[in-house]
């Protein structure tokens, strides 16, 4: 190994090397949830392929949103079904278009998806196909500079965050950063959920392309977290999650990279935000788990009352027969099966009484 290869091994090394003892507890937390998860998962063929689809829609549409689209989950579900532009006119819907295919392929395939330059280049290549402003760079490496800053009203950057990496030296970044996670992943050199968060974070500051650096982080996180083992990816949108706490995801990126290069650098900032969005994501999924096996307790047409709660608040059984079709009898015996199971709450009594989803 050549001297700059040490110092690289070294750098990467000591940010993931004896992590916090809290950082230790959330990783066990996490592996106990993938583990019951992986034990545990039960799933009808229909709830699996609900489940994904709705994943791949609110993964599509957060990730682009935090990018600055404007598209809401329910046109981004269009645009999967083919209802919304057909030729895909607006950024907006090129660019959920491209997340929808290349995420959905992630999913599909990663087991075949092993991390490559050549497979980080050709998802990026996936992902901006339908973006026409990016005819020219599209799965290739910067070759002019970039910065990630704040922009002002008038779309320019009026505050530099950080300074990314100058593009002659992007090729070689990528390749000793990518050379390391291989080395580290295969070798269980570290836990790989540590792996995983330093690779995405150097990948942001080295900030390889002209565009779409976050939304190809993104989905690199899910590929290397399914080849991993943490199947739960799948049930749960990570960027879902990420968008909703935007403002964090900033400064712990932030908090981080501001450290690169000196004495004192340091990810854990980046960690704890990374790691609990990984526990938030395993929570839901055992979550989702633990509500598909009340379905081995109940009938078809009883299950199909217990997944109308999925869809509202609370609702009396007239409501109920309505939004469903079950009848009267059958909406009965589900919704006292359903109180048994300590699943739902009766509030009132007789031709008033209404139902809450505990």
């Amino acid at each position: 190994m050549s001297e700059n290869n040490s110092d690289i091994k070294r750098k990467y090394d000591n940010r993931v090397h004896n992590p916090e003892p809290h950082i230790v507890a959330l990783l066990a937390e996490i592996d106990g949830i993938r583990g019951e998860f992986k034990s545990g998962l039960r799933m009808t063929p229909q709830a699996i392929d609900h489940l994904r689809k709705s994943t791949l829609i609110t993964s599509a549409g957060s990730s682009t949103r935090i990018e600055g689209s404007k598209l809401t989950d329910e046109e981004v579900e269009k645009i999967m079904r083919g209802l919304a532009v057909s030729k895909f006119a607006d950024r907006d819907s090129q660019e959920v278009q491209g997340y929808l295919e290349t995420l959905q392929k992630v999913f599909e395939s990663f087991q075949t998806l092993p991390l490559r330059e050549s497979i980080i280049t050709a998802l990026h290549k996936e992902l901006l196909k339908y973006s026409t402003k990016d005819d020219l760079h599209r799965g290739e490496y910067k070759k002019k500079e970039n910065t990630v800053g704040v922009l002002g009203q008038n779309g320019q950057v009026v505050r530099i965050m950080f300074e990314t990496t100058p593009a002659y030296l992007t090729a070689k970044e990528m390749q000793e950063l990518v050379d390391w996670t291989i080395v580290a992943l295969e070798k269980n050199r570290f836990h790989s959920l540590l792996i995983i968060a330093n690779f995405i974070i150097e990948f942001l500051k080295i900030h390889p392309f002209e565009d779409g650096n976050g939304r190809t982080s993104r989905v690199l996180t899910n590929l290397l977290l399914l080849r991993s083992g943490y199947q739960f990816v799948h049930y749960v949108s990570h960027e879902q999650i990420v968008e909703r706490r935007k403002d964090e995801y900033y400064i712990a990126l932030r908090k981080s990279q501001q450290t690169f290069g000196t004495e004192s650098e340091t990810i854990t900032p980046w960690l704890n935000f990374f790691l609990s969005v990984v526990r938030e994501q395993a929570t839901k999924a055992l979550a989702y788990l633990q509500e598909e096996k009340v379905e081995d307790t109940l009938s078809p047409k009883q299950y199909a009352v217990w997944k109308y709660f999925g869809d509202v608040a609370e609702a009396g059984p007239t409501e109920i027969v309505k939004a469903t079709g079950v009848v009267m009898p059958t909406v009965r015996q589900a919704l006292n099966r359903l109180v048994k199971l300590g699943k739902l709450k009766r509030i009132g009594q007789g031709r008033g009484t209404r139902y809450k989803k505990l």
